[in-house]
């Protein structure tokens, strides 16, 4: 998706209502999804001094997925929206508007925590913008930090096309690694870049010491569910030389 089409996409009518849309409706297993995250981010921010969350977007996770009570937060949006909402929900935390395509310095090796949440990695156009935010998370973790990032695992999402349980309005272009969303309303996320689990590990290891990648729990009776896989890179290593 172009800057434009997220922009137009994340506007005040979806930033009030993307909570209930996304976090916490069950259907398709989206909050136990939620929970799950939650719960993963707990323990990484358990004994965590600070945490950057990239593409907060309502801040809902930064405000439930503190494992430690006075840890200085952040987050980093391009959507003026969803940002209103997520400092009425933190208003102890930093802000900035603005793409995670971009360097900045201000952030670099600023915090022992980095996410990056709801796979927002796949709205860009291009697999070399994947690697710059990549790129990006691990420079501003700090040395020794860790690094949150759930992905899509497209291969599961085409065996639930297969099986006739896709959720609806996802189509699935597994050749060229993407799949896009029509919700009812008609908001459009168009052609979603979903490289192989592999291929995001693998750039999470171009910066950290160890990669983990933990398979998201399927609820039971809901087999439709969002096919994702927690990666987490632990150790950053020193940055000198990247």
């Amino acid at each position: 998706m172009t800057i434009d089409e997220v922009l137009e996409t994340y506007d005040d009518s979806y930033a009030q209502r993307y909570d209930e849309s996304f976090l916490l409706t069950p259907d398709h297993g989206f909050l136990h999804k939620t929970r799950f995250e939650v719960e993963l981010l707990r323990e990484l921010t358990h004994r965590a001094a600070s945490w950057l969350d990239v593409a907060c977007g309502t801040g809902y996770f930064l405000e439930q997925g503190r494992g430690r009570p006075n840890i200085m937060c952040a987050g980093l949006d391009l959507s003026s929206a969803m940002l209103a909402v997520a400092r009425l929900r933190n208003p102890d935390a930093l802000f900035v508007q603005g793409s995670f395509l971009e360097p900045r310095a201000d952030f670099r090796g600023r915090w022992e925590v980095t996410s990056c949440m709801w796979g927002a990695y796949g709205l860009q156009e291009t697999l070399s913008d994947i690697e710059t935010l990549v790129a990006n998370l691990a420079a501003w973790t700090a040395v020794g930090g860790r690094c949150f990032l759930p992905v899509f695992d497209l291969s599961l999402f085409e065996d639930r096309r297969v099986r006739g349980v896709l959720i609806p309005g996802v189509e699935v272009d597994l050749a060229r690694d993407r799949w896009s969303f029509r919700e009812p309303d008609g908001k459009v996320h168009r052609d979603m870049l979903t490289p192989p689990v592999t291929v995001m590990v693998d750039m999470l290891q171009r910066h950290f010491g160890e990669v983990q990648s933990v398979p998201y729990p399927i609820t039971p009776g809901q087999e439709n569910s969002l096919p994702m896989i927690a990666v987490i890179a632990t150790k950053r290593e020193n940055a000198a030389g990247e």
